[in-house]
């Protein structure tokens, strides 16, 4: 079996067990690597591993190598935790959110909003962010999924 792409060839138990001894920095990043793909030319302005191009940066309309991309997302996904870092345990969990959906969904959402609160029942919510042309779609739910199990303490 090989869970999220990690080349961890054993038993479900075993990837599992692997998978949780990872920081969970390393675990968000696999979870990304593993949903994104590595996006090419063809596919710009998004390049590497889901990076959206903005206005002034310095991407390149090409293919980029798996170690560039991997440092681009790293970038990335470091840039939003700090933008949740006053969530503490759950800035890496909204980081990948708004790393898939754009921080300005995360910032208006229900998940935010609880989670200041102090409330910590949001899987009803974290996974709503499943929908593409208003419908659920089944991969972006897995993918909310796997997120909450791995990423969040309830």
């Amino acid at each position: 079996m090989m869970l999220l792409g990690i080349g961890i060839h054993a038993n479900a138990a075993d990837s599992w067990d692997a998978l949780m001894k990872l920081p969970p920095f390393e675990r968000a990043v696999l979870i990304i690597k593993y949903y994104e793909t590595l996006h090419g030319p063809e596919h710009w302005p998004t390049v590497a591993y889901g990076h959206v191009v903005k206005k002034g940066e310095m991407y390149r309309k090409r293919q980029y190598s798996h170690a560039e991309a991997d440092l681009i997302l790293r970038k990335d996904l470091a840039g939003l935790c700090a933008r949740y870092r006053a969530c503490g345990r759950d800035s890496l969990l909204l980081a990948c959110l708004a790393y898939n959906v754009g921080t300005a969904r995360v910032q208006d959402s229900s998940v935010l909003r609880k989670l200041r609160s102090g409330d910590r029942d949001i899987q009803r919510e974290y996974a709503s962010f499943s929908r593409y042309r208003g419908r659920r779609h089944p991969g972006l739910y897995r993918r909310r999924l796997v997120e909450l199990e791995l990423l969040y303490t309830p």
